[in-house]
């Protein structure tokens, strides 16, 4: 865990750094084919002040959460998490659908954070953990996409690295956890879905993205019991 001051920082920066790019990057990401098709509400649409509100704000929360939870060397890679992951999370909650534009984004962005740890006190190993996290989420995913014929949209296995990276940039314990939760949370958001006899998609990264904070702040309280 880092010095308060550190954490303060870094919430206040994180959540002037969304409340700024929002509203652009709605305005600027391209819509997805078979959008008007479906229904989906157009990306720019969303770039109005309450939809930065939330996102704003959901992005202090998680990185002031990460910063209370997490050591100081895998902080790089859940900024990222708490900004572009954030982002696509609540633009899942609202239209259904992850911008694959911002997604890749997100892969670049980690990539780059997972170097920055090394200054931070990452080793190697560290580096190495959070690469084959990445891809062993992405996999996991991938095979229950396959397994479920598609039962969730093929933007939730591209959003999952982000997931593994971060959650694995700590250890293989919290990005199992991190997996299973978010599993856990997206099945109970179905199944309330079909108490209330709601049908057709749902947006399923809020909960794959909760299941790792969530993991993250119960492997906490663990270690201090």
């Amino acid at each position: 865990m880092a010095t308060p001051l550190a954490a303060v920082v870094a919430t206040v920066m994180t959540g002037l750094v969304v409340a700024l790019v929002t509203a652009p990057v709605l305005r600027r990401l391209p819509e997805p084919v078979d959008g008007p098709r479906e229904g989906k509400e157009p990306y720019r649409n969303l770039a109005r002040y309450p939809f930065v509100l939330v996102c704003t704000g959901v992005a202090m929360l998680a990185e002031a959460l990460a910063w209370a939870v997490l050591p100081a060397h895998v902080q790089p890679l859940w900024v990222v998490l708490a900004t572009c992951g954030v982002l696509l999370a609540v633009i899942d909650a609202r239209t259904t659908w992850l911008p694959l534009p911002l997604t890749r984004a997100g892969w670049l962005l980690m990539a780059v954070a997972a170097v920055l740890t090394i200054p931070l006190g990452a080793t190697s190993g560290d580096v190495l953990r959070t690469g084959a996290g990445a891809a062993a989420a992405g996999l996991f995913y991938l095979v229950v996409w396959l397994l479920t014929r598609g039962g969730f949209g093929f933007g939730d296995v591209r959003y999952a690295p982000l997931l593994g990276a971060a959650s694995a940039s700590h250890s293989w314990t919290l990005l199992w956890w991190g997996l299973t939760l978010g599993t856990a949370v997206g099945a109970g958001h179905a199944a309330v879905r079909l108490a209330r006899r709601l049908h057709g998609g749902f947006p399923y990264a809020p909960s794959m993205l909760a299941g790792v904070y969530l993991a993250a702040l119960l492997l906490q309280i663990g270690d201090r019991a």
